[in-house]
């Protein structure tokens, strides 16, 4: 693709007019990459812009987007935002600006939500693709998640990848990572929808404020599509914000609201802008009525009849790692993804209401990550559970006996046990359970590792589970 084309959308600090005609044959953030007639994008990171630059020269790039000119022989493209730029560049060079994207952001429910607007597409007979923390979904294939949301250049191949095979709407979540970091800079999404902001990512954000702010700014713009929890403070700002904003919510007045919800969370009655619907879902919790309202609600919007919704909504199963129930010798083993405070708390409350006996957990806290969370966690934890082991959860480059003591202080008593080796946590807890009795394990979900000193070393919940009740 020639330079000019590449460019189209970005403002040029310098004059590069004689060299609009040079062709692109890659686009690449990474330096190493073979870049034979390729551009890089020099951004300020780990490693030094120069050192990076002069690497992607001498692997093959003839341009360079920069945000300061260096002292090489290569065309460089000046701007004030070279990751914006580069969300544009992407976009252009795949040609990805017609395709339809849902974008779902929150701190818990994003998974959730993703699925559920799937398959009540799916099932009104579209096809789908879906981009997010579980993987990469699209017609029969699929793609393991590095990033909840992947980086620009790798979005928009992806989303190239979707639309040459036909996909009709691409449902993704977007983190809070991805619009501090600009990746979803540039594209018109047909929906935008909140589902929470609560404590999390406070080792990158530094205050819960400043992550506030981020999630409230990927809703900017009043002519989008906007879908958001009329019961979360940020959803109350969008609506005052933006008129146009359709509300979903239990306890605000809402354009989608729910009422008679049974204790265990799975039946309901929905109503959508005075369409009323009783639901009885597979998905258990008042966090998944959310999810359910939200999904609903954006699929009305986007043209699905209020009948296919309500047949999809019965149907629907959970997405895997969230909430899964393992039934056996009347007890109960949950595993779910929780690792937020709040996701903490909304499970284990959940989880009460399915349990006839005690109710056992197995959690940890994850390395390199906001540390303030661990004993808020284990204030939860010693509060909502009969007894807990507290366990290692991608400890990282940090000492996994350090985090499960930072937990260990928020409880009072002695109903713990710290146990670093997870699966061995696992084993105990399955062994404590007697008739009626829950264990439910958080803070992994479908992670297919755990990651120690910067090695992902293959592990699973369901696989440890599988193999301790004979089933593996």
């Amino acid at each position: 693709m020639k330079l000019e084309k590449l460019l189209e959308g970005i403002k040029v600090k310098n004059d590069i007019d004689k060299y609009s005609d040079i062709e692109i044959h890659c686009i690449s953030a990474c330096s190493q990459d073979d870049l034979t007639n390729g551009m890089f994008f020099c951004y300020s990171g780990s490693h030094n812009c120069y050192d990076m630059a002069k690497m992607a020269v001498k692997n093959g790039a003839v341009a360079i987007v920069c945000d300061k000119i260096y002292d090489l022989n290569v065309v460089q493209i000046l701007v004030d935002d070279v990751r914006q730029s580069m969300a544009t560049v992407a976009k252009n060079f795949y040609d990805t600006s017609d395709v339809k994207v849902i974008g779902i952001t929150g701190t818990n429910g994003k998974t959730t939500t993703s699925f559920i607007i799937a398959q009540i597409l799916q099932d009104a007979g579209y096809k789908v693709g879906v981009i997010g923390t579980n993987g990469i979904f699209y017609a029969n294939s699929f793609l393991p998640a590095k990033l909840t949301t992947p980086d620009a250049i790798d979005l928009h191949e992806i989303f190239s990848i979707m639309k040459k095979g036909g996909v009709d709407y691409i449902v993704m979540e977007v983190s809070a990572h991805a619009i501090a970091l600009k990746k979803v800079w540039g594209i018109k999404f047909v929906c935008k929808i909140l589902t929470n902001v609560t404590w999390d990512h406070l080792d990158y954000f530094k205050t819960l404020d400043e992550y506030k702010k981020v999630k409230l700014s990927f809703f900017d713009n009043s002519s989008d599509l906007m879908i958001v929890n009329a019961d979360d403070e940020i959803g109350q700002k969008i609506i005052q914000k933006f008129d146009s904003a359709i509300s979903y919510g239990i306890n605000s007045p809402s354009d989608c609201f729910c009422i008679d919800v049974s204790k265990e969370g799975n039946s309901f009655v929905m109503n959508i802008c005075d369409n009323v619907l009783n639901v009885k879902t597979h998905l258990y919790g008042l966090f998944n009525v959310y999810n359910c309202m939200a999904g609903a609600t954006c699929c009305y919007f986007l043209g699905v009849s209020v009948d296919q919704i309500h047949k999809s909504l019965q149907t629907l199963h959970e997405a895997h790692g969230r909430f899964n129930i393992i039934k056996f010798d009347n007890k109960k083993i949950i595993i779910d993804f929780a690792h937020t405070p709040q996701g903490l708390e909304n499970v284990l409350k959940t989880a009460q209401k399915l349990t006839d006996g005690k109710l056992i957990c197995v959690f940890g806290c994850g390395g390199d990550r906001d540390k303030s969370k661990r004993k808020i966690m284990g204030e939860i934890a010693e509060r909502l559970t009969d007894f807990c082991y507290i366990t290692s959860d991608n400890p990282r480059f940090e000492n996994p006996e350090s985090i499960i003591d930072e937990i260990a202080q928020g409880f009072t008593g002695n109903s713990y046990i710290k146990e670093k080796n997870r699966e061995k946590a696992i084993q105990l807890a399955i062994n404590s359970l007697k008739s009626g009795d829950t264990l439910i394990i958080c803070g992994k979900g479908a992670e297919k590792y755990i990651d120690i000193k910067g090695e992902k070393i293959p592990y699973s919940d369901f696989d440890t589970v599988n193999k301790i009740l004979g089933k593996g």
